[in-house]
């Protein structure tokens, strides 16, 4: 029996609200994901902030091969706490579990698309963090399993595109690498199939989006957690970054080599001002013009620590300025983009 379910519980204690807990070590599991009254195959986290404390603890609430109890999960219901916490060494092992409840989730007719969705977003935020952060979790084995989500989360919105912008907005709350790749995936899914291309490349276009910001992990988290402006120093370490996620993931047989121009050149401006290489228009992969796009839309559409999240015809205004001064996007992708938001 977990100690702090017996203890009050005063909700101005509990953070729940994500942050860089992977700094910590730890990584925020939504609420939902959990099956009151189901053992749980590893250790479960609350984010609390003690009054005599600079900085919240991580405070274990549940032990693993533990059940967690209704009650423990009604009481955080009636708290509106979203989300728990796992520790990152267990990634795999909260991967397992929430690819086993997924399976029983999709059967389930009592559960909307947009909850099986959401569902199926946070397997495979849970997937892109793993990979992301365990060199050894970077297998052909994990490739394949990420297309099977990416399959997964297609089949469930596919019939109304509407969800995938619902499951972004749900998402948004949070400004972390993991998060913005997942939704730039997100969009990527729609736009593509909006573009017509068919079930392989929409599913190899999707793997890209997901991964493409890998390399970022080899840039210091200060650098990416910094408010303020970066020194000249600092920003040509982060322009490493398609160079080393392209290193990273270039052996994998199972991801496409449009995919791997998506990793290595999504940075890339069509007036030649981009990096890494300073490519123009023509010498851009199509794949990652597309990306291009989709990237700059949610990274300004999403909130930030130091700005408040754009509205979406603020930044399809800032788009479009930017490719008629100086033919940043691709102008036919992006008339098009434009043309897809407008019908949602």
């Amino acid at each position: 029996m977990s100690e702090i379910f017996q203890q009050p519980l005063d909700i101005s204690q509990i953070i729940a609200a994500p942050g860089f807990e992977e700094v910590e070590g730890y990584a925020p599991l939504p609420l939902r994901n959990l099956t009151a009254g189901w053992d749980v195959p590893f250790d479960v986290y609350l984010k609390i902030k003690k009054k005599e404390k600079v900085k919240p603890q991580f405070v274990k609430c549940c032990e693993r091969g533990e059940v967690f109890q209704e009650d423990w999960y009604e009481k955080l219901l009636k708290m509106q706490i979203p989300c728990v916490y796992v520790s990152l060494e267990e990634v795999e092992r909260v991967m397992q579990y929430l690819h086993h409840n997924l399976e029983l989730t999709l059967v389930d007719d009592t559960q909307t698309d947009l909850e099986k969705g959401l569902r199926v977003c946070d397997a495979t935020y849970m997937w892109t963090l793993n990979f992301f952060s365990t060199e050894e979790a970077r297998t052909g084995e994990q490739v394949k399993l990420g297309l099977q989500f990416l399959d997964t989360l297609f089949e469930v919105i596919r019939g109304d595109r509407q969800n995938i912008l619902y499951l972004m907005e749900i998402r948004q709350h949070s400004f972390r690498l993991y998060t913005h790749c997942l939704n730039v995936c997100l969009l990527g899914l729609a736009f593509t199939s909006y573009l017509g291309w068919n079930l392989e490349k929409i599913r190899g276009f999707g793997l890209g989006s997901l991964i493409h910001d890998i390399g970022l992990i080899r840039t210091p988290q200060a650098i990416l957690e910094k408010k303020g402006t970066l020194t000249e120093e600092e920003m040509s370490k982060v322009k490493r970054h398609p160079i080393d996620g392209f290193r990273m993931v270039q052996a994998f047989v199972h991801l496409r080599w449009e995919a791997l121009q998506m990793v290595l050149q999504h940075h890339e401006n069509g007036d030649g001002s981009g990096y890494p290489e300073g490519l123009k228009t023509t010498a851009i992969h199509p794949w990652a013009r597309v990306l291009r796009i989709l990237d700059s839309y949610e990274a300004m559409t999403a909130e930030r620590p130091w700005r408040p999240a754009m509205e979406p015809k603020e930044a399809l205004w800032i788009m479009r300025n930017e490719w008629e001064k100086s033919k940043l996007f691709d102008q036919n992708y992006l008339k098009t983009f434009i043309k897809f938001l407008a019908s949602k």
